[in-house]
């Protein structure tokens, strides 16, 4: 296998065999070059490679470029699909941009460690709070159609996983505008969560146009905060730098909004 051929060493930091870290560098290559080496070695086509981790062929040639960090699944799936024993999940590991260190790079992460999330979407029910239904519908709108019926119950069951506070806010047109049996699984849905979970709706005809999609914001034991924002093939995860941007646009959303209870109570109309 190329994992043997090519090993990384957290301590050593060398190289054996056809490396792909070069033994002057205190610091090993980045993970777009590590994994640009190992496809190399493959033989195997890009598209050839997407067929087996089941990654999209935009979202590898963002791996490649560096444009898009992958996250830890990703990462774990192109490590066994290229026979990279690791290697390629030891970079990615390694690798740290802006001011945060790697494993506060990965959202899976994130959602698990923080006390509180923010979430703001300014067109859907953010991703945390769908029901089956709702995950289907928005899975199939963004033509992300393999195995779609799946995809959907592991995000409607991810916040069960979770135990930090989740604050939302996201426009009621997010529900009005779904159809009628999905709104109402949807609604039930949101009536149902947990006392951790708060809703805040923006009325008819309130628009962020501040912001241009999904954002959140992670409150982690110690009070770090750590932003992410949604794209079309995966999240950017944000340090310091614009925290203070982020927490302006938290606070004029949440301004917007109706505060919790009022929600709920436009909720419940929903469902009568």
């Amino acid at each position: 296998m190329l994992g043997h051929a090519l090993t990384y060493s957290r301590k050593h930091r060398t190289r054996q065999g056809n490396a792909v870290y070069n033994d002057s560098m205190v610091n090993p290559l980045g993970f777009p070059a590590v994994l640009a080496r190992y496809l190399e070695l493959s033989g195997l086509t890009q598209r050839a490679l997407c067929a087996r981790a089941q990654v999209s062929p935009a979202s590898l040639s963002r791996y490649l470029s560096g444009k898009t960090r992958p996250s830890r699944g990703a990462v774990t799936a192109l490590d066994m699909a290229l026979g990279a024993n690791s290697a390629l999940l030891t970079a990615w590991e390694d690798s740290v941009t802006d001011d945060l260190p790697p494993f506060l790079r990965d959202i899976d992460t994130l959602e698990r460690e923080a006390v509180r999330i923010d979430l703001v979407s300014p067109v859907t029910v953010p991703g945390l709070l769908w029901c089956p239904s709702y995950a289907e519908l928005v899975y199939r709108s963004g033509r992300k159609v393999r195995d779609v019926p799946r995809l959907a119950r592991l995000r409607s069951e991810r916040l069960g996983h979770l135990h930090g506070e989740v604050h939302a806010v996201f426009p009621l047109t997010a529900l009005t505008w779904a159809p009628d049996s999905v709104r109402a699984e949807q609604v039930e849905h949101l009536l149902n969560l947990p006392d951790r979970v708060s809703v805040h709706l923006l009325p008819e005809g309130t628009l962020l146009f501040g912001v241009p999609g999904p954002f959140s914001l992670f409150r982690m034991h110690g009070g770090r905060e750590v932003a992410s924002s949604d794209h079309l093939e995966a999240n950017a995860v944000y340090g310091d730098a614009v925290l203070p941007r982020v927490r302006e646009l938290v606070r004029d959303a949440y301004a917007l909004a109706l505060p919790a209870m009022t929600s709920n109570e436009q909720l419940r109309r929903l469902a009568s």
